[in-house]
């Protein structure tokens, strides 16, 4: 009974000589962790509902918002606690306010989309279409790397058949093609 005392002696403005130092530093503790809990924990999530509850009411007649069913459409009528949607096909339904989420902001168009035209950048792009005949096969050597690259807007014509050539028939080797 006498250490409860001693602990809750000082609360209540009684001084005592052995148990003072003890009890003010787990007072010191508990204010510590009570400031921590409302710098850390508590105000920052007031900060966020209050957010959150301007961003709910920022809407008006004829923007587009979302649902908190996940439906997107533009604000028709807004009464005390209801709101009028309309979707894209022109269907309208009446929801209540707190489920309607937010206000859809416009899209912007990318970055690298410049005046509608694409902005052409310094890095080099991959071909679009599939590789020539005899490019990045695979097999043997890369004899075109000298060459200027292939326009693909150019007409291609097929080879020329085997039986068009005449056949090189040495003793040096297989014949050549």
């Amino acid at each position: 009974m006498t250490a409860a005392l001693g602990a809750v002696a000082p609360l209540f403005g009684a001084t005592s000589s052995k148990a003072s130092s003890g009890s003010s530093s787990f007072i010191l503790i508990i204010v510590v962790f009570g400031a921590a809990y409302y710098f850390l924990i508590y105000r920052p999530q007031k900060k966020k509902q209050l957010a959150a509850r301007t961003q709910t009411n920022a809407y008006e007649v004829g923007d587009e918002v979302v649902t908190a069913g996940g439906i997107v459409g533009y604000v028709l009528d807004i009464t005390d606690d209801r709101v009028t949607l309309e979707t894209s096909v022109g269907a309208s339904f009446v929801v209540l306010k707190p489920y309607v989420l937010r206000k859809l902001e416009p899209a912007e168009p990318p970055t690298d989309v410049v005046d509608g035209a694409e902005h052409q950048s310094d890095e080099p792009q991959p071909p679009s279409g599939p590789p020539a005949v005899g490019e990045g096969d695979g097999h043997g050597t890369d004899d075109q790397s000298d060459e200027e690259p292939h326009d693909e807007a150019a007409p291609t014509t097929p080879p020329p058949d085997a039986g068009d050539e005449p056949e090189d028939t040495g003793s040096e080797g297989p014949p050549t093609v």
